[in-house]
């Protein structure tokens, strides 16, 4: 499946200027002013792309099995093993088996209120195993 590329018209500044550098006749860099931010929206669009693609392995791996819930919502949520281990105030090696589904089934309804807080989620949500898309939409805010 193919995305469209955004309408440099419709960039992430709504048509303002931004200033790039270039050598002037004289061999001096002069700020100038430029009108296309495409070169920034496509970066942007590459990077929710892999995000994207990043999200569905995730989601796979829950689906079959070889990771809880929790992996699908620090993946989509674009933490690191580290920096949840921090929101939820726990040891990383704590966090590390509560990705597994074996050690994740037997959390109790405490440790999934400190996850269903960071994620922005029920507790039931995690408790049932429910991934529910956190990623805003890639394609253009302002179609």
């Amino acid at each position: 499946m193919t995305q469209e590329r955004p309408d440099p018209a419709a960039s992430v500044t709504d048509g303002l200027k931004i200033v790039g550098y270039a050598k002037s006749g004289n061999g001096r860099i002069e700020k100038v002013e430029c009108e296309s931010w495409q070169p920034v929206n496509e970066v942007n669009l590459q990077a929710w792309q892999e995000i994207e693609r990043q999200v569905a392995r995730a989601r796979d791996k829950v689906a079959s099995g070889r990771a809880s819930c929790l992996y699908y919502y620090m993946i989509a949520n674009q933490m690191s093993l580290l920096l949840l281990a921090r929101y939820t105030r726990q040891a990383a090696w704590r966090v590390f088996l509560h990705l597994h589904p074996f050690f994740f089934r037997r959390l109790s309804t405490e440790q999934l209120e400190r996850y269903a807080t960071v994620f922005k989620v029920s507790v039931k949500t995690l408790a049932e195993g429910e991934l529910h898309t956190t990623l805003p939409s890639s394609t253009n805010p302002h179609d």
